[in-house]
């Protein structure tokens, strides 16, 4: 079972207005066709800023969606998120401040970014570079990747990252922040055993965290290890019950194993942090269909589709309603 985010938030005032969409790190993983590892990482890393956070799980708003989306691009050119983070707090020093992409046009060439100031170009390095130099090195003047009524992303430049800091094994002692910030760096190159002995170096070194045990726990379920991932999860949650985004996940995760009163309880301990957890709806609603329990099922279909009714999910849920009509005594 794939896990999805779709939570939903609207104004509380008198007036009427359009409900704004909210998306997890889960919903804008499967909307940009990435691991929500990735946009968990972004996140952490200062990169994505969410427009709210409840009971720790982050929310991002359309101006987080097109963020994303140009780090994906950035991403897929290669540039990882230690070089964003070194590269974006250079350009800082020369604006100081958080700013829309669309009055601060960078562009990526190869793996580097260049920032366009007027008729220079300007380098994360300090560089610049006048018109005439583009032209002789054949460079092409930049091009805008975002259309005029797109959502305006914004790119806040975080800390400098640390990763030319560390040493190059899990045996010295470090802070906790460089460990995990490690173990991060080797989950960015796809080095997941390594990232593995990051997460439990830090923890054997700075003793039990939720947070960290909740991203080991990802790990070990991005790597298939669900039994693994199972005691994480609920490690993380004896330290701190208040982490939803476990408890969700845990809730997947026992559903994967076959456990489904386990993971129905999951989900339903999830709802009663968060009942406007949208995705752990759809999943309750998936599992209780597994269960044979349509009654039970629609019950969250429907509030899903209220949640979130133009999610990626939602025709789905109406297909699921539609198919268990004729069982519901209505």
């Amino acid at each position: 079972m794939e896990r999805s985010s779709v939570p939903s938030a609207g104004s509380s005032g008198e007036t009427a207005t359009v409900p704004q969409q909210l998306y997890t790190p889960a919903m804008l993983a499967d909307l940009l066709g990435i691991s929500v590892s990735r946009v968990r990482r972004w996140y952490r890393a200062g990169l994505l800023p969410a427009a709210s956070e409840v009971l720790q799980l982050p929310h991002f708003d359309f101006c987080g969606l097109a963020t994303a989306r140009q780090l994906a691009r950035w991403s897929a050119g290669g540039i990882t998120v230690a070089s964003l983070q070194q590269q974006l707090t250079a350009l800082r020093q020369r604006f100081g401040r958080e700013v829309p992409l669309t009055e601060l046009p960078i562009r990526a060439e190869g793996k580097r970014l260049v920032l366009i100031d007027g008729d220079v170009t300007v380098e994360a390095n300090g560089q610049m570079r006048l018109p005439l130099d583009l032209e002789a090195s054949g460079d092409k003047a930049p091009e805008s990747w975002e259309s005029e009524d797109a959502p305006r992303a914004v790119i806040p430049f975080p800390r400098a990252a640390i990763a030319d800091q560390v040493p190059d094994g899990p045996s010295q002692t470090l802070d906790l922040e460089a460990m995990v910030d490690r173990a991060m760096m080797a989950e960015d190159e796809l080095e997941l055993d390594a990232a593995l002995d990051w997460y439990r170096a830090a923890l054997a070194a700075h003793g039990p965290r939720a947070d960290v045990c909740f991203q080991l726990a990802e790990l070990l379920y991005r790597m298939g290890d669900l039994e693994a991932a199972r005691e994480r999860y609920f490690m993380a949650l004896e330290l701190d019950p208040n982490l939803v985004e476990a408890r969700a996940s845990l809730g997947c995760v026992l559903a994967e194993e076959g456990q489904l009163e386990l993971a129905v309880a999951a989900f339903e301990g999830a709802l009663q942090q968060f009942p406007q957890y949208a995705d752990v709806h759809f999943h309750l609603a998936r599992t209780l269909d597994d269960l044979n329990e349509p009654g039970r099922a629609a019950e969250h279909w429907s509030r899903f589709l209220e949640l979130a009714p133009d999610s990626p999910w939602a025709q789905e849920a109406r297909q699921r309603l539609q198919s268990d009509a004729p069982l519901l005594d209505f």
